[in-house]
């Protein structure tokens, strides 16, 4: 396992908010502009399938891993020998939730696949902070 990123911001946002925005896949692009789209095979649920593309990438398969109704989302990217898994979640604490993001590569090729995601993880916190902001109803610059 190598681990990509691993984040955590607080906000006033309940975590069922948080969540519905997880949830809500195919919206990721307004919090995550490095994504053109995501799409799932079902309505969400553990175990659905779904495809999504990054820009400037080919489309690829991910799988919902962990689903925790109003408070974690988890999704693995199907990589070839190996898997990325991006798990979000958000607890509650006095005025709001601590959200923490947790992204790592996982199995035989995941050395030779970590090269690949450089960056990602500052990616992955510009992404976190503005999907904090839009659904506390603040913008961002």
């Amino acid at each position: 396992m190598i681990e990509i990123a691993r984040l955590s911001v607080r906000s006033t946002a309940r975590p069922e908010q948080l969540y519905a925005r997880w949830a809500d896949v195919e919206t990721h692009p307004d919090w995550a502009p490095g994504m053109e789209y995501l799409r799932l095979e079902a309505p969400i649920a553990k175990g659905v399938r779904g495809v999504c593309r990054a820009r400037g990438r080919d489309e690829q398969v991910f799988v919902i891993t962990d689903l925790v109704p109003g408070t974690t989302f988890e999704d693995s990217l199907v990589l070839d020998g190996a898997h990325l898994r991006v798990r979000h979640e958000a607890l509650p604490v006095d005025g709001g939730s601590e959200v923490t993001l947790h992204a790592v590569i996982t199995g035989p090729e995941a050395p030779a696949r970590a090269a690949e995601f450089e960056g990602l993880a500052e990616a992955l916190e510009g992404d976190l902070l503005r999907l904090v902001a839009l659904v506390e109803g603040r913008t961002t610059t």
